[in-house]
């Protein structure tokens, strides 16, 4: 934004290519693969096809959706056109902090972690006669 909003600057040409390349290698190891990966480590093996598809649907419909209005937002925003992309990514960057890690866990262990009795115990059946 900072290169867009000031292009008539001599640094706005590297700044602009250091972002770029700072977002593309940044996406490629950090949330660009969360889609793809993660339906495999959340869901158990017999809903992991339709979560995963579930989650490549999204992925794909938010790509769709970026392309469709980047445009007309450029348009209007000028070179501010990203900031509503932020304002997007801070909740979702907030919610996949809150994923519990899955290293070294059971699917059973994860789902477990997920589950909105977690912390809560469960009250013991046995009849004490």
């Amino acid at each position: 934004s900072l290169s867009l909003s000031h292009h008539t600057q001599g640094w706005t040409a590297i700044c602009a290519i250091l972002a770029v390349v700072g977002f593309v290698m940044s996406f490629g190891i950090g949330m660009g693969p969360v889609p793809w990966l993660l339906p495999a480590e959340l869901f158990p093996a017999d809903k992991v096809a339709v979560g995963s598809a579930f989650a490549a649907m999204c992925n794909w419909l938010a790509n769709f959706v970026c392309g469709l209005i980047f445009l007309p937002l450029a348009a209007a925003l000028g070179g501010m056109c990203f900031i509503p992309f932020l304002l997007i990514l801070v909740p979702f960057a907030i919610f996949v902090a809150t994923i519990p890690e899955t290293r070294g866990k059971s699917v059973q262990q994860i789902l477990a972690e997920l589950s909105p009795e977690r912390g809560q115990k469960k009250p013991n059946r046995r009849s004490s006669v």
